[in-house]
């Protein structure tokens, strides 16, 4: 997976050392990293399938947001009513759910993982034991529920009107997963938030403009049919024609959000 802090830094970072290597994963190897990041900051980064798919700071920082995406997610948060209710389809090392779980003390989040071993990885070296240590107790004093599972599957069987705010960061290694990217799954999505005020964001790599943008058209306009409101916050503008992450967020009202991307012409 793409992601914009690698992009920017990789050439920049002073070290790095593997903590730990796991070898079969259901998307290829994965390995655990210890590193800086521009600012020397010591930062954990789990790279999978070779694209480097989660982060977490270490010492102090712990459970603060890494790369730019997951800040960006933070920020539209922060207009929404506090969400009582997350799901999160690809937990990968856990760095949104621990933040939600440790800054928003009546937040309960679901998270969908297809493969147990990243879920176990995100325990032992990226401080989901930490999260329980500081949440009250096992699994977040309870307000942590880990499926094992298939996104587009629980898609399809759960109800409706469940969630305040969904995200997705489903990547198969570096790929995006095209099941939760199309116009079926976008209407299961829509059914499953609250009818007020409920909001989808979603990290999509891709270019703004050209033909490297042709996903992040697509998966706005398949949110488009279903969603009244449909936004683009781009991780970096400075070179629109070249793959980086963008948070699209869909929501059936209207946000101000200043920064927004003007994807398609009025």
């Amino acid at each position: 997976m793409l992601v914009d802090l690698l992009l920017r830094t990789l050439r920049k970072l002073k070290s790095q050392r593997y903590a730990a290597q796991f070898p079969h994963t259901m998307f290829g190897r994965a390995r655990v990293i210890d590193t800086r990041d521009e600012e020397g900051l010591p930062i954990r980064v789990l790279e999978v399938g070779g694209g480097w798919q989660s982060a977490c700071y270490r010492g102090d920082g712990w459970g603060e947001l890494v790369f730019g995406y997951h800040r960006i997610y933070r920020y539209v948060t922060s207009l929404l009513s506090p969400p009582r209710h997350v799901l999160m389809l690809g937990g990968g090392a856990y760095s949104w759910p621990i933040w939600l779980l440790t800054h928003l003390g009546d937040c309960r989040v679901d998270v969908v993982e297809v493969d147990p071993q990243i879920t176990k990885i995100a325990r032992d070296y990226f401080g989901l034991d930490l999260l329980d240590e500081r949440c009250g107790g096992p699994d977040a004093g309870g307000r942590l529920r880990s499926l094992a599972m298939d996104a587009r599957k629980f898609l399809e069987k759960e109800g409706s009107g469940r969630y305040d705010l969904i995200c997705n960061d489903c990547f198969s290694g570096q790929e995006p997963v095209m099941s939760l990217l199309g116009p079926d799954a976008a209407r299961r999505v829509h059914r499953l938030l609250e009818d007020q005020g409920g909001c989808y964001l979603s990290n999509v790599v891709s270019a703004l403009e050209g033909p490297e943008s042709a996903l992040l058209r697509e998966v706005c306009g398949n949110l488009g049919e279903v969603f009244s409101h449909v936004y683009v916050l781009p991780c970096g503008t400075d070179e629109p024609y070249d793959q980086d992450n963008n948070v699209v967020v869909a929501t059936d009202s209207p946000l101000e959000l200043p920064g927004s991307y003007p994807l398609f012409d009025e």
